[in-house]
Parts: structure tokens; sequence; C-alpha cells
């Protein structure tokens, strides 16, 4: 019998693109299967002149996405980005994300059926995502400190005076991006995921149209590099269903930890600096 750790997270990884420096995956599993699964990939044809926007099903219901273009906690996420809004088939998305982790303490998505617009808007234009942390104020060190086993939670800026730093969940949106002639998942892999196991392939989305990696999101040290997105056999959203392209384990829980330290100082105003205040 097979002893499963307290609190496990299931993880699914991508195997065929090579790995990253991960200390949870246990390197027994990596042989074999990434050279077989690298074998798999190469053997497959693929063309990238198809787009991922379904025309015929987002002139379907093109008022409703109309509703959802104005709401403020879209534009705020889509700052600064362009952007639009259509159907997208989940078959053609290409994923720059190595792996999915799922926890068993959260309840499971509820998953509608293909034409079930409403169901489907609810999951791709959800409400703004609740921000659970754990808050210590060390007031000798001048120090704030956040702890959360959300591996979304971060610091985002904003333009508002009063509260120019927030703590953030994540998009709540379900978001595409279209970059270098090619179709990314950009957010909401978790989601794809269940979708594409329930054989719904039809959702409405966020297109960020991306001019640079960083607007793609791809950027952090997990995700594949731009070379692999950009290969002739990049990795799809849809292979995480692939038993032959994927490694599966479990790994222990683990905590994200977000540190602000407050300083003050005082010094002889330049010229340069610009301020709220008259002297």
């Amino acid at each position: 019998m097979t002893n499963r750790l307290v609190d496990a997270i299931h993880t699914i990884e991508l195997a065929a693109w090579n790995f990253d420096s991960y200390e949870f995956r246990p390197e027994s599993l990596t042989l074999k299967i990434a050279r077989d699964a690298c074998k798999r990939v190469l053997r497959r044809p693929l063309d990238f002149s198809l787009t991922a926007i379904c025309e015929e099903h987002t002139q379907l219901i093109l008022q409703v996405l109309d509703l959802q273009r104005d709401r403020p906690d879209l534009h705020a996420e889509m700052l600064g980005l362009e952007w639009s809004m259509a159907v997208v088939d989940l078959r053609r998305l290409l994923a720059f994300q190595r792996r999915l982790s799922f926890s068993a303490s959260l309840p499971a998505m509820k998953v509608p059926a293909q034409e079930d617009w409403n169901g489907l808007f609810d999951i791709a234009f959800a409400p703004s995502r609740s921000v659970a942390y754990d808050l210590v104020h060390d007031e000798l060190n001048r120090t704030l400190t956040l702890q959360s086993t959300n591996p979304n939670v971060h610091l985002r800026v904003t333009r508002n005076p009063s509260a120019p730093v927030i703590v953030h969940a994540g998009s709540p949106f379900f978001e595409v991006a279209e970059y270098a002639g090619r179709w990314f998942l950009r957010d909401g892999y978790h989601r794809a995921y269940n979708l594409l196991r329930a054989s719904v392939f039809h959702l409405p989305a966020v297109i960020v149209h991306a001019r640079t990696l960083s607007e793609l999101g791809a950027v952090l040290p997990r995700f594949f590099s731009e070379d692999i997105l950009l290969s002739d056999n990049p990795p799809f959203v849809s292979d995480f269903l692939d038993e032959a392209l994927t490694i599966q384990y479990d790994r222990p829980q683990t905590i994200k930890t977000l540190r602000i330290v407050m300083e003050e100082s005082i010094a002889p105003r330049s010229c340069n600096t610009h301020s709220g205040e008259q002297a």
C-alpha cells in the first residue's frame, strides 16, 4: 500500500519538453517517460495557422459579452493591455505552464454542458477572488508578513493614492493570449483542464493581444521558455490530459510568504522630486 503525504497536493507535469529544477519531483519518474513522451510529440502534425477563436459561437453570445465588457474589475485586470473578448476552442491553446496542482481539500469544479452559456460565463467571468492569508505585524522590526497556501496571492500596485498596494489573489477571468501568431492559455489552467476532461471545448474568454513575452505572462522561472513555446512542437493545454505526455506525483502543501519592510527617511528635496504637499 502506498503511503500518501498528509495534505498532499496531486501534481500533473508535462514531460516531453525537458524538466526544470523542482525539488518535489521524484527523479525516478523522469527518465523513460520523458524520452518516450518526446518521441511522441515529435511525430504529431501541427498547424499554427488555426485561430483559437470560434467566430460562430462568438456571434451567438455577443450581447452577453458586451455586458461583461463594462466590469470595472476586468478593466483593472487588463490595464495597459490590448484586449477583446470571444469564444475560444480549448483544444487549440498552447500551454506555458509546466505543472498543475490539485488539492483534495478544495471542492470539485462543477462543469456545465457545452451549450449552457450561463454556466460557462460563470466559469470564464467569475466574481473577484477572495483573498485568504495570515498576517503578522512585527512592530519592533517594522515588518508585515503575509502567508497563504494559495500560490496566486501577491502584492499589486494600484492607482489608488489611499491604497497604493493591495493583496491580490489572481485574475478571476479566463484569459487567452495571441502572441507571435500563436494562441496560449494565459490564465485559467485548472478550469481548462476540468472542461477538457468533460469534453467541453468552447468557452468565452478575454483575449489579450500580447506584444511581448511579459504581456503574454510567461515570465516566471517555472514556465516554459520562449524557445520552447515558439518551437515546432510546443506543449498544448490538452497535453495535461494525455498520460503518455505527463508524469504524476504528490507533493507536500506549500506556504507562500510575502514580507513588507516599512522604512521612512527624510532628505532635502531635489529639483526632480514631486510631492502632493507644499512646504
